[in-house]
């Protein structure tokens, strides 16, 4: 997997470039606030059709102008492809080799992307909402079909919440729709616990070269059984029923996918209570290595990885686990820096100095 091209016009603060990046490293120097992550942003966006910030559609279009392009040939088992991705006040248009599409085909994975950002160190620290979001998108790279058992899923939640909040609880009413809260939350949880057991043994490797051996780290789903569909239908709605009456006096439903949670344990013990600072950093680390070699497994290729300043952030050992892991394992790398003195990747690179919006090798 690799981009072969990349351009945008009035991507927020890039002159419009183009380039061609190198088939292993492409590295993008300059200060902060210069527009090395947007560079990053923009080859996210093309993988996964939606930024990986907190953002509207609105605020990737430059100030000042009414619309951005954003476009990359890439390669994936040696078939080429062309992505283009064009907003506009009108909304989002996406293109696969010149056709429009408004639905991605849930067969069809076109861009695989890992990424890994300076808040990823705080995947293990914080409440369970950001690994939820980590969750979803990584298993969305793994099946695209997943898209659609969420989405099913939140809509479903959205319409039980909203009779709810309108006191239609009548059980002949409520019944469907709570019949398909249940259905829907049971093919969502199913894909987490798969794609849980599958990550496991990586994130265990990974962990286990990262700190030498010294260190066990378990990984599990929590919120709901982890056997059988029939054991999670029935404890889903075995809580439907008990928390009716808090549910209709709140006005929202109280439990399911939405507020599960990966947990992450360390020698036995909660991570998130008991870990040392370079303990979740080495934690997180074993975590973004095991979500890339997990896309290697299942697709066959090498996935591009996106790493946003993250070397600034690690200690020097966790540093030196990153490269070394990058130079042996990783396929095409495209990273960020403030200082190149941090990359220690050798001579197999591009390196792209970027200031006040302008690309330049």
């Amino acid at each position: 997997m690799r981009v072969d091209a990349l351009a945008a016009t009035n991507f927020r603060n890039l002159a419009p470039f183009r380039i061609e990046p190198h088939p292993r490293f492409n590295i993008f120097e300059g200060p902060n606030g210069q527009g090395k992550t947007n560079l990053l942003e923009s080859i996210y966006l093309l993988s996964a059709f939606r930024s990986f910030r907190d953002v509207t559609n609105r605020q990737l279009i430059q100030w000042g102008e009414q619309d951005t392009r954003v476009f990359a040939e890439v390669t994936r088992h040696a078939v080429k492809r062309d992505i283009e991705i064009a907003i506009s006040s009108k909304g989002k248009k996406v293109k696969l080799d010149g056709t429009a599409i408004t639905r991605l085909p849930a067969a069809f994975v076109h861009f695989n992307v890992v990424l890994f950002t300076p808040d990823h160190l705080q995947l293990t620290k914080a409440g369970p909402e950001p690994r939820r979001r980590l969750l979803d998108r990584a298993i969305y790279a793994t099946w695209p079909s997943y898209i659609d058992e969420l989405r099913a899923y939140q809509a479903a939640l959205r319409n039980r919440n909203a009779l709810l909040r309108n006191h239609s609880t009548d059980r002949t009413v409520a019944a469907p729709f709570e019949r398909l809260l249940v259905d829907t939350a049971v093919a969502v949880i199913r894909r987490r616990l798969d794609y849980i057991d599958a990550l496991t043994p990586h994130v265990e490797r990974a962990f286990h070269d990262i700190t030498n051996g010294e260190h066990t780290v378990k990984l599990s789903y929590r919120g709901s059984p982890t056997d059988t569909d029939d054991a999670v239908r029935t404890a889903l709605e075995t809580r439907l029923e008990a928390t009716r009456a808090t549910d209709e006096r709140r006005g929202f439903t109280s439990f399911g996918p939405q507020t599960h949670d990966l947990t992450v344990t360390l020698d036995g013990r909660s991570a998130r209570t008991y870990a040392s600072q370079g303990q979740h950093r080495a934690l997180v680390l074993a975590l973004k290595i095991a979500e890339l070699h997990h896309l290697r497994a299942v697709h066959n290729l090498e996935p591009v990885l996106l790493l946003d300043d993250v070397s600034s952030e690690l200690d020097e050992a966790r540093n030196a686990q990153l490269m070394h892991h990058l130079t042996t394992a990783a396929g095409q790398v495209f990273l960020t820096t403030t200082d190149r003195r941090w990359i220690q990747l050798g001579n197999d690179r591009h390196v792209y100095a970027v200031s006040e919006g302008s690309v330049s090798l």
